[in-house]
């Protein structure tokens, strides 16, 4: 391979992996219309339990996501083979759910081991994912031991909306 091939291979992998990235902030900060930006309008998702459309699976997860007091998706190792302007990639990922405990249950975090197993395509010169399935690979339950902590009021939280610090921070 040449060293401009190699430069524009890394440079796609590159567009890829923030995608990747993309995605996951998407979901972590429960932001749509991020998650928009990751697929292609005719793309196709199989979560498992929802199968179809970018526009069905907002929907869906707009009435999945609230259900957690909080999510976090770890991306891990992240394979990318390119074929012009199509790639295949597999996405290792630990993703953590923390959901409040009810009539005196605790709270529990619902962790899994999974893939994304996606098709990308590049587009007008943009890549973004056009078919994704999830692949299962384990998953557990925890409960949380004496339950969620107090929260400090000196500390800055999370949130799971655009007043989340990632979107404002250094940037005033």
């Amino acid at each position: 391979m040449d060293t401009e091939q190699a430069i524009r291979d890394a440079a796609d992998e590159r567009a890829i992996t923030h995608i990747l990235t993309r995605y996951a902030r998407a979901i972590d900060r429960f932001d749509m219309e991020m998650l928009r930006t990751v697929y292609h309008p005719d793309a196709y998702d199989d979560h498992g339990s929802y199968k179809g459309d970018v526009e069905g699976f907002i929907v869906f997860l707009q009435e999945v996501l609230p259900r957690f007091d909080g999510t976090q998706h770890f991306l891990g190792n992240m394979h990318v083979e390119l074929d012009g302007d199509v790639a295949h990639t597999e996405t290792y990922c630990q993703a953590w759910h923390r959901i409040a405990g009810t009539d005196g249950a605790p709270d529990h975090d619902s962790v899994a081991g999974l893939r994304y197993v996606d098709r990308f395509e590049r587009r007008d010169g943009e890549w973004r994912i056009a078919k994704r399935q999830i692949v299962i690979d384990w998953q557990r339950d925890d409960p949380v031991a004496g339950g969620s902590a107090a929260r400090s009021p000196e500390t800055q939280y999370g949130r799971r909306d655009r007043d989340d610090p990632v979107y404002h921070f250094g940037r005033e």
